[in-house]
């Protein structure tokens, strides 16, 4: 009797603490709230600042509001993705990632390094990246060539400034040399390969006096020569088609 009284009393002990523990936890208030991430375009204080203010009304253990600070942190501009989580006893952790930024999309929005289009308001600041222009939903696509002509045009030593798709799916762009091509309809990376075997034919000096390039001819391509003053030297031949190799 006297050791089932003692087993019995040192299990209602047990589950006392247990109880007593668990109230604890459930009533602990968060102390600290720590933002991780590699941060190049957000300031941490702000998220921090924004996190606290929701934790304001409810910021016990287990009385955080998980989904609501994930969503108001992913709200943040160039926030790509969010994620929250406790840390016992007494801690909130936040982990940012960041967008990365590779090309511009019009004057408001971004393509990062995910191929995701977003939003932060301007690209002002950003006229380093390459500008992309086409149809919603063709951001994919412009990318995918963005990248193979940049690796092409690197024998030219320049790369793609802007690229542009029409409505009609027309593709021109302009390099960072400032030539401009014209491709029409065709894929580009189809129409490229083409151009650069035949550009050694006009001389690697003439080249750098180009100033458009139009490959939408069936044989050839036509070139525009950049315009000088007159006491400085034209190129001795005059725009027209270039005849393939």
């Amino acid at each position: 009797m006297r050791a089932s009284f003692t087993a019995l009393f040192a299990l209602c002990l047990i589950w006392g603490g247990i109880g007593w523990g668990v109230s604890w936890i459930a009533e602990r208030r968060v102390q600290t709230v720590r933002v991780k991430g590699a941060f190049r375009y957000i300031d941490p204080a702000v998220v921090e600042d924004l996190v606290r203010d929701r934790l304001a009304s409810g910021n016990t253990y287990f009385g955080i509001p998980m989904a609501e600070i994930r969503q108001a942190v992913a709200s943040i501009p160039w926030v790509a993705e969010a994620s929250v989580e406790r840390r016992w006893p007494d801690r909130i952790e936040v982990e940012v990632r960041e967008h990365r930024p590779v090309a511009r999309w019009g004057d408001a929005e971004f393509i990062d390094d995910r191929m995701n289009r977003f939003h932060v308001g301007s690209t002002q600041g950003f006229e380093h990246l390459p500008l992309l222009t086409g149809p919603d939903g063709q951001e994919r696509r412009l990318v995918k060539v963005l990248i193979d002509l940049d690796e092409r045009f690197g024998t030219w030593g320049t790369r793609v400034a802007e690229l542009r798709l029409t409505d009609r799916w027309s593709w021109s762009l302009r390099l960072e040399s400032d030539v401009r091509i014209e491709f029409g309809r065709q894929e580009p990376a189809e129409a490229i390969p083409s151009l650069l075997s035949l550009l050694p034919l006009l001389g690697k000096e003439r080249m750098t006096l180009l100033q458009s390039i139009d490959l939408r001819y069936p044989y050839g391509f036509a070139v525009v020569w950049k315009i000088y003053p007159p006491d400085a030297e034209v190129p001795p031949e005059q725009p027209g088609a270039v005849p393939p190799a």
